[in-house]
């Protein structure tokens, strides 16, 4: 399978199991949302040889255009890209159980705890960090990305239409995709 980053094209695909609690696990012990799992679901799936760098990245431009929380649409388009079908299933149930899980059991907890010192500390560091991998992320995609002088325009361009778009921003930047992708062989 030329999907996977190894010499031999005979590695197989990994398995339902393996793809799930991959998955889970990352699901449980992130806090912070889709910018905080993306790079860790990076960093995973390349440490175990599953998918190159680039490939992931691509996937993650890919999520961020479908509707839809981020790390879902990341997990789930990893999934399928590594495992087919039921590696697709397989990453979903591993990102959405965890956070049902936490939600029903942290709901109870911090309606009698919350406002305890401990508890309160940790929901405020754990803030804290989101906008540092945030940024570590932002960083990783720009310096990877193959820069033209049409692509450094039109990300410019992009951005600065989505700023000033107000409640326009889905059909902006919807526009900006396309008209992105219409130049994108233009200063090559």
């Amino acid at each position: 399978m030329s999907d996977f980053p190894t010499d031999a094209d005979t590695r197989r695909a990994p398995g339902f199991l393996s793809v799930f609690w991959l998955f889970c696990a990352i699901s449980a012990v992130t806090i912070g949302g889709g910018y905080v799992m993306v790079p860790v679901i990076q960093r995973a799936v390349e440490r175990k040889r599953w998918l190159k760098e680039a490939d992931f990245y691509d996937l993650f431009a890919m999520a961020q255009s479908i509707p839809g929380p981020l790390a879902l649409n990341s997990a789930t388009l990893t999934g399928w890209k590594i495992a087919g079908l039921p590696g697709f299933i397989a990453a979903t149930l591993g990102i959405l159980l965890p956070p049902f899980a936490a939600i029903i059991l942290l709901a109870s907890i911090i309606s009698a705890a919350g406002d305890h010192p401990a508890l309160r500390g940790f929901l405020d560091g754990a803030f804290a960090v989101v906008p540092g991998l945030v940024a570590a992320l932002a960083f990783n995609v720009i310096r990877k990305r193959q820069w033209t002088v049409t692509r450094a325009v039109m990300t410019l361009a992009g951005a600065a239409a989505l700023i000033l778009a107000g409640t326009w921003a889905v059909p902006v930047f919807f526009g900006v995709v396309v008209v992105a992708r219409l130049f994108e062989g233009v200063g090559r």
